[in-house]
């Protein structure tokens, strides 16, 4: 997808973005940098590194794509790679930060898609943690600095053991556990197959007939997965997904409604604006000028009501 050149893009805060090593991984606190930032991080995207923040003191706003989180001690965040985010936050707020380049954020992530069928965590999330969750995902991000700060055998395994752990308590929270055997399992291979494939083709919208062809599926049984799962047919799955985009390209960047519809495989800008309008009740021009003027007022940028997402 194009990139607006006013959105910053990192590889860590305020550095270049280029390509990072194999099994990259990182630990830091948001006050290694508070001279940077001062509390006030631009909104901006990572290319290349995917990341898992516990708050541990503080309060302020997260903004992610389109959405707008309070956030205070033990709020924890996932931001995948590409999601445009930024935040806010009061004087002596504080946060442990882990980035993790995308082979070893899929590798921890595996089990945990392995059990869903899908990424859990395609999208991002603002989680509150409470109780004895918080209490272990607090260990957890302290101990990841501890085994951080000196370069010792196994280190690399010894951090990816404690994302596992701390992601897998991100989507406990996130009410994923609650999903019945059924919905978990009917149909998964497939639907994962099928996600993949929509997000390789965003910018040209092949139909469900085609895409079962190349999957080697037919569309009753692909409809039949993705409703198992989704409660969605194949065809709502790739419509919203496109239009979760088009919301992402209208805030951050300056292309046009016609350039936007192009880009995403639209036939005309007509077709375009019907099936935005569908979703988010309103034209793409109405939508971005109310979000822009939304982000004018706001101290941390634009807020709205997500889509629903189609992970947990």
């Amino acid at each position: 997808m194009p990139h607006d050149p006013r959105i910053p893009v990192y590889s860590l805060f305020g550095q270049a973005a280029g390509l990072v090593e194999p099994r990259f991984c990182h630990v830091e606190r948001i006050g290694d940098r508070w001279k940077l930032h001062r509390g006030h991080v631009e909104q901006h995207s990572h290319p290349h590194l995917h990341q898992l923040t516990l708050w541990i003191s503080g309060s302020g706003t997260y903004a992610a794509d389109e959405s707008l989180s309070a956030v205070a001690a033990d709020t924890l965040c996932w931001m995948p790679v590409g999601v445009v985010h930024g935040f806010r936050v009061a004087t002596g707020s504080e946060a442990i930060v882990l980035s993790m380049s995308d082979d070893f954020a899929r590798e921890q992530l595996a089990s945990l898609a392995a059990e869903s069928g899908l990424n859990p965590f395609r999208d991002a999330l603002v989680l509150a943690a409470e109780g004895g969750a918080a209490a272990w995902l607090r260990g957890l991000f302290r101990r990841m600095e501890h085994e951080y700060a000196a370069v010792r055998a196994g280190q690399v395994d010894c951090l990816g053991a404690l994302a596992r752990l701390a992601l897998t308590e991100a989507y406990r929270i996130a009410g994923s556990d609650r999903l019945t055997e059924e919905q978990t399992t009917a149909g998964a291979p497939l639907l994962m197959r099928f996600m993949a494939e929509v997000e390789a083709r965003l910018g040209d919208r092949p139909n469900v007939k085609t895409l079962a062809a190349e999957l080697g599926t037919t569309p009753y049984l692909l409809n039949r997965a993705c409703r198992a799962r989704l409660g969605l047919r194949a065809s709502e799955v790739v419509r919203r997904r496109h239009i979760q985009e088009a919301k992402r390209l209208l805030l951050f960047t300056t292309l046009s409604v016609g350039e936007i519809s192009e880009l995403l495989g639209y036939p005309d800008p007509a077709h375009f604006a019907r099936s935005f309008r569908t979703i988010a009740g309103e034209s793409p021009r109405i939508w971005r000028g109310i979000q822009k003027r939304m982000a004018s007022t706001s101290p941390a940028g634009a807020v709205a009501d997500p889509l629903p997402r189609s992970d947990p």
